[in-house]
């Protein structure tokens, strides 16, 4: 078993296809398979199974390509540390970041990298905090945001901002003041985040431990779309102060943080399994600490560090 080995047979479960595998590569089909072939020759077991549609991995090759995405990856790693001692920060960096994160800190974070950095690649994969977990786990992100670091075991985590959940109310009502009590927030007409989202299963939580009832009028996916909805006049939400800071300043929201109580949540950055730290890496993640500290200072004690 060589590296060559391992990247042909990661591209071909990439790519689901010997051909498309073979043209990115640079490699002549037949030579691609018999690469393959002496592979599972070698190990002694069947690696792909062919079918209509394509090529997918046995069980056996489910978990050759878990070690072969890590192995590839500390390769490309141990390139970019060696290369790194010759010049500025360079290289491609994968950054998991979830829909509430992304709203308060993508666009900064990426001009910034671009401004600071330009011989960093950041490349940003939205999704939710379970998800970016077990990515990490399998060594497809380099670092990643998350609000639920126990999801997955071996993840090395650290703790970031520490935030607390505040009703958002449209500047067409009434000013519900600084703070407002959970119990009169599920009375209110709510537009929450859809089912299975980390920032739901908290809320839903804290009303079933009172034995309160969420009068929820709309589910929505998208961070975004919420607050939109909200500054629209169509019914009030529930978000971090941080993913509606912008729009209170300017105007167009009240923002009263619920207490008794309060409902804290602490965002995390989490490394790959087999993450190595280099010139790139140590780049993006002071980044990440610049843009964390920012948005402090401008919550006027909304937002703490964790």
């Amino acid at each position: 078993m060589d590296i060559r080995q391992l990247r042909y047979f990661f591209e071909i479960v990439e790519a689901k296809s010997f051909t498309r595998a073979a043209d990115r590569v640079r490699v002549a089909q037949p030579a691609l398979g018999l690469q393959i072939r002496k592979l599972e020759e070698e190990l002694g077991v069947s690696l792909l199974h062919r079918h209509s549609r394509g090529v997918e991995p046995t069980e056996a090759g489910t978990v050759l390509l878990r070690h072969a995405t890590a192995i590839l990856k500390q390769v490309e790693q141990a390139r970019r540390e060696v290369t790194d001692h010759s010049g500025p920060p360079r290289g491609e960096i994968t950054l998991g970041i979830t829909p509430t994160a992304s709203a308060v800190l993508a666009k900064t974070l990426v001009e910034r990298c671009w401004e600071k950095y330009p011989d960093i690649s950041l490349n940003l994969f939205e999704g939710l905090s379970e998800g970016i977990m077990r990515r990490l786990s399998e060594n497809k992100l380099d670092m990643g945001f998350t609000y639920n670091p126990t999801v997955v075991s071996g993840i090395r985590t650290e703790p970031l901002l520490l935030e607390y959940l505040y009703l958002i109310v449209p500047t067409s009502a009434e000013d519900p003041g600084d703070t407002i009590t959970f119990r009169e927030v599920c009375q209110r007409e709510l537009i929450l985040p859809s089912r299975g989202l980390g920032l739901r299963e908290w809320i839903e939580e804290a009303a079933r431990e009172r034995d309160f009832k969420l009068n929820i009028v709309l589910e929505i996916h998208a961070v975004a779309t919420s607050r939109d909805l909200v500054e629209g006049g169509l019914a009030c939400g529930i978000l971090p102060y941080a993913g509606v800071q912008q729009s209170v300043a300017a105007g167009r929201l009240y923002a009263a943080q619920i207490v008794r109580p309060r409902i804290p949540r602490t965002l995390h950055i989490a490394y790959a399994s087999s993450f190595l730290e280099n010139n790139a890496s140590r780049a993006v993640r002071g980044l990440i600490d610049e843009v964390i500290a920012d948005r402090i200072d401008a919550s006027e004690g909304r937002l703490k560090h964790a």
